[in-house]
């Protein structure tokens, strides 16, 4: 029986070759470049296309020759923003790392809920690829570097999103990774979650939300609920108990995307502190940036 690969261990494997690079070269990941010049020498069949079309069901795909052993990455190109794009490269590169001995005919076809979905139970592979490719754009040891012993702020995960070239919401979800607080991601529209993700502690402590059970409301009484940029409500707002959570305070940070309609929201629902010592991967802007793109 073929061992299951792991995201963070086939991430990490390309990692420790990027590592050799000179550090103006090291970020943010040139995911075509990886996928062109390092598959052939993972694999008999790999990589030799990476192209851009004009797609309009998806958002990027993993597609297999049927005539020769060799696979093709296509994004599509009415994605406007860059750090979108990477990412979907990213993620189709970890379908071709983890999953393509179990592609059926037509590979791999994945839309924007396929990059979007973060919350715990969707459907595995998809989980896999996204997990794959934050390992792979954010690597644990560089990201634990920027963000180790500062306080959360937008402006903190912005310098992260800029960093590495990819969107505010993807730092978000991987400083959730790393931090030991109590904290919840929330991505938000029309006054109703789409999706939200605790961090370890805050999920073992009960406090989550549990999105797939269908729609919940945002509370009335937060600024996400209010759908509307405020300087305050980035920086964070102190809520009572009976806002977010009946029996707890929590601090909101929120910010609001109207090109988009959507909101990010990041609650914080006590003050532990640090991060998570990581040497390896676990296993199993700011408002104008977070305006332009997801």
């Amino acid at each position: 029986m073929t061992e299951k690969k792991r995201p963070h261990k086939e991430a990490n494997r390309i990692t420790h070759i990027l590592d050799t690079l000179p550090p103006e070269e090291r970020f943010p990941v040139n995911v075509k470049k990886v996928a062109l010049e390092l598959t052939p020498s993972f694999n008999d069949d790999p990589i030799t296309e990476v192209q851009g079309h004009s797609f309009n069901k998806f958002e990027g795909a993993l597609l297999k020759d049927p005539a020769n052993p060799r696979w093709g990455i296509f994004y599509n190109t009415n994605i406007e923003h860059t750090g979108r794009i990477r990412f979907t490269l990213a993620h189709e590169l970890g379908h071709y790392m983890l999953h393509r001995m179990d592609a059926g005919p037509d590979g791999f076809e994945c839309g924007t809920n396929d990059m979007l979905r973060y919350d715990s139970g969707y459907v595995a592979q998809e989980e896999e690829a996204n997990a794959f490719a934050a390992s792979l754009l954010m690597p644990a040891h560089d990201f634990r570097h920027q963000v180790e012993g500062v306080r959360f702020s937008f402006d903190l995960l912005g310098h992260c999103a800029d960093r590495y070239n990819v969107s505010l919401t993807s730092a978000v979800l991987r400083w959730l990774e790393f931090t030991s607080k109590r904290a919840i991601a929330v991505f938000s529209e029309d006054g109703y979650m789409h999706w939200a993700k605790s961090s370890d502690k805050a999920f073992k402590s009960g406090k989550y939300f549990a999105t797939r059970g269908g729609p919940i409301e945002i509370p009335a009484n937060s600024q996400a609920a209010e759908q509307s940029f405020s300087f305050t409500a980035r920086d964070g707002i102190r809520h009572g108990s009976g806002v977010w959570f009946k029996d707890e305070e929590v601090v909101e940070h929120t910010i609001y995307s109207e090109e988009y309609e959507k909101t990010l929201t990041v609650l914080l629902l006590d003050d532990i502190g640090g991060y998570n010592q990581l040497d390896e991967e676990p296993e199993e802007d700011i408002s104008d940036r977070f305006s332009r793109g997801f």
